[in-house]
């Protein structure tokens, strides 16, 4: 084995090299750590002093730097793109850095916000005309921008860029010849859809619509409606000023997951309800089965929606809702009763439309009810009313309502007779004819019935209208609502000459539709001016003209014509020559006395509107003019109760306030009384209603100081009254 030599004295090892190198890079090692760490501690360091300085930003800064910073995608600038681009162009995307005010605090950090009402404002117009506004392009941009509106809530700038595209389509295609002129404008697909849309967010404000549609999902309704020229034009046709349009959308938009496959077929019975039942309606007689079911208080608006839809796909409604329109269905949902009661009418009563009105005839006439006010119901029910009978107003109420559980339009009118008081029933019996005559009695002046949609009072005279032919046309219906629509537009948009040349054009085309003569009379306001010495209107003629036509298109139908008397008292009285006046509404009685049958109380009103010109005359003669008038007229015309009542109390009114006078105007009608109304008849209802005259005449002496004479005549009525009671029961 060979041994290892060692080094002598002096002499260097072989392992020395090595251990020497280790040496060298243990201390480079040593080296680099130190000036890590060192660099570590001056950054811990240097890090503690600057918060010291600068404090933590607020939270709601920071958390609008987090958002700019990693969650909130780039929000684009966007410019108006031409008319054939579809896709907006992206121009830059810039988020800027927080800032600071004093370099210390930093400021709260904002994203630039797209308005896109402005944008929309900016967009060039629509191609709403020939063939290149259905071309793709065109189609796809009007989607974009509509659902740009709808994401933005800009219903405003986007009813403002129809408008402006509206206006060059209507400049584009021109008009046309005669009576039909402006017919191109509704054959023109795309035009009309804007021209509609356009109608409509007139009708609805941009906040109502945008708290209930803002996204593609929520907004899903009203994309279908703005789609559908059909629905557009039936809710144009159907909503009044006086509907809460907000709630009405509100309803459809209810309705619409319910029933969105049905919506074509019965969007005019979600339209009714949703007018309807934009504000309450109560149940007076809550009338349920013995488990209480389908016995509510109030009129549940979706479930009466879905109840007439169900009955109605099973074809148990004498009447099937969905061929009839919104605005005769207004006269189905209303009624005031329980799901319950509707169910027994389709349960019980087993009549035609065109007989419903033999269901009046079916409740027996209870004389004891009417004399006595006995009360012979368990509950107010159908049922009870059937078995127990009743008077008129029990008779009405369980014809109209089990009617209008069948899908009927029914309505109960009530007016007074020569009889007094009564109630009685119109329905729609066919699909073009509406009768007033169910339960009817002569002698009523003035029927009139409450309007469901509205809550104002309509006439007998108007529902009778409705018969008119052209009303029952649905193409001249929708022509006349047509031209109006576009006579607003250009109102609207300042074209007054255009305005006026559609309105005259729609007054021709309908001169049976008060709402065309309606158009006119504000027409005439807008342009009268007054001129001349003395001043007069300047377009006093044409007033002379549209009073002498209206009255001649209603002069069967007298009560129509109020703007024609409005006209006469506004614009034509006070710039006539003297006599004028007075040799007109002569003119108008006698007309009324011919033409209209029963309707004397339109004489009354002719009477008060000569009484006033009078006592605005204020001279010496002026009072005894007036009860000269009355005095003659009261024996003239005071065969109706209901007009004999108004010249009376309208008579004395002028000299309530004077003794004498008021004396002797109490004493001509009493007079005028016994010569034309009283009977003295054992007949209960003639009793009745004379005895409420002779009310009103004691009341006159009464007034006017005479009291020994009141009591007089009060001891005579009470014996007729008691007389006409033992003969009645």
């Amino acid at each position: 084995m060979a041994k290892l030599k060692i080094p002598s004295k002096g002499q260097k090892s072989f392992s020395e090299p090595i251990r020497l190198a280790r040496r060298g890079d243990d201390t480079a090692y040593l080296w680099k750590s130190s000036v890590i760490v060192g660099l570590a501690i001056g950054g811990v360091f240097a890090y503690l002093e600057f918060t010291k300085l600068a404090p933590k930003p607020s939270p709601q800064a920071a958390f609008a730097i987090d958002k700019a910073t990693t969650k909130t995608p780039l929000v684009a600038n966007i410019e108006p793109l031409e008319e054939d681009s579809p896709v907006p162009k992206i121009v830059d995307a810039v988020i800027p850095a927080p800032k600071t005010s004093d370099g210390l605090k930093p400021e709260e950090s904002t994203v630039p916000v797209v308005n896109q009402a402005e944008l929309i404002a900016k967009e060039a117009i629509l191609v709403l005309t020939d063939l290149d506004s259905q071309r793709e392009n065109a189609i796809r941009r009007d989607k974009e921008l509509f659902q740009q509106a709808m994401a933005g809530k800009a219903w405003e700038a986007y009813r403002g860029l129809l408008a402006k595209s509206i206006d060059a389509g209507l400049t584009k295609l021109g008009k046309g010849q005669g009576v039909n002129r402006f017919d191109l404008y509704w054959k023109e697909p795309i035009l009309y859809q804007a021209f509609l849309r356009w109608q409509v967010l007139g009708r609805f404000s941009e906040s109502e619509i945008s708290s209930h549609a803002f996204d593609e999902y929520t907004g899903e309704f009203v994309t279908w409606l703005f789609g559908n020229s059909g629905a557009m034009e039936e809710l144009l046709l159907t909503i009044k000023p006086s509907d809460d349009a907000g709630k009405v959308l509100e309803f459809l938009m209810t309705a619409w997951p319910n029933t969105k496959d049905k919506m074509d077929k019965y969007f005019p019975l979600a339209l009714a309800c949703a007018v309807v039942f934009d504000r309450e309606v109560d149940i007076p007689h809550p009338i349920g089965g013995k488990d209480g079911k389908g016995k509510e208080s109030t009129v549940v608006p979706i479930e009466r929606y879905l109840w007439f839809i169900e009955k109605n796909e099973k074809g148990l409604l004498a009447a099937p809702i969905h061929r009839s329109s919104a605005r005769d269905l207004v006269w189905v949902v209303c009624a005031p009763v329980s799901t319950f009661e509707l169910e027994w009418s389709l349960d019980k009563m087993h009549l035609s439309q065109k007989n419903w009105g033999n269901a009046y005839g079916k409740i027996e006439y209870l004389m004891e009810r009417a004399v006595e006010g006995l009360n012979p119901y368990k509950e107010y029910s159908f049922a009870e009313i059937l078995k127990e009978g009743g008077i008129c107003g029990d008779q009405s109420y369980f014809c109209a309502n089990t009617a209008r559980a069948q899908g009927i339009p029914a309505m109960i009118l009530t007016g007074e007779t020569d009889l007094g008081g009564h109630a009685w029933v119109g329905l729609k019996i066919q699909s073009d004819e509406w009768t007033t005559g169910v339960g009817r009695v002569g002698g009523v002046s003035k029927g009139e019935t409450g309007n469901p949609q509205t809550g104002s009072q309509i006439t007998e005279q108007e529902v009778q209208l409705w018969n008119d032919r052209f009303h029952q046309s649905p193409l001249v219906t929708l022509s006349v609502a047509r031209h109006l629509w576009l006579a607003n537009y250009f109102a609207a948009t300042g074209e007054s000459e255009q305005n006026a040349e559609v309105v005259r054009l729609a007054n021709q085309i309908g001169p049976s539709f008060v709402e065309t003569w309606g158009a006119m009379y504000e027409m005439l306001k807008q342009q009268m001016k007054l001129t001349g010495d003395p001043a007069q209107p300047s377009n006093l003629e044409e007033w002379k003209k549209f009073a002498q036509e209206m009255r001649r298109e209603f002069k069967d139908n007298p009560r129509m014509a109020a703007l024609a008397a409005s006209a006469e008292n506004e614009y034509i009285f006070p710039y006539g020559e003297k006599g004028d006046a007075f040799r007109t509404l002569q003119r108008e009685r006698r007309g009324i006395a011919r033409e209209s049958g029963e309707q004397k109380d339109l004489i009354a009103e002719s009477l008060k509107r000569e009484a006033e010109l009078i006592h605005k005359r204020g001279d010496a003669n002026a009072k005894k003019d007036i009860s000269n008038l009355y005095d003659s007229a009261l024996r003239k015309y005071g065969g109706s109760i209901t007009g004999f009542k108004m010249m009376a109390d309208d008579y004395f009114s002028y000299f309530r306030e004077d003794r004498e006078l008021g004396h002797k105007a109490a004493r001509d009608i009493e007079l005028a009384f016994k010569r034309v109304v009283e009977t003295g008849t054992k007949d209960w209802f003639r009793a009745t209603t004379e005895a409420s005259i002779y009310m009103k005449i004691c009341g006159y002496y009464r007034a006017s100081g005479d009291e020994e004479r009141a009591i007089m005549l009060e001891k005579r009525y009470e014996v007729l009254l008691k007389r006409a009671e033992r003969s009645a029961l």
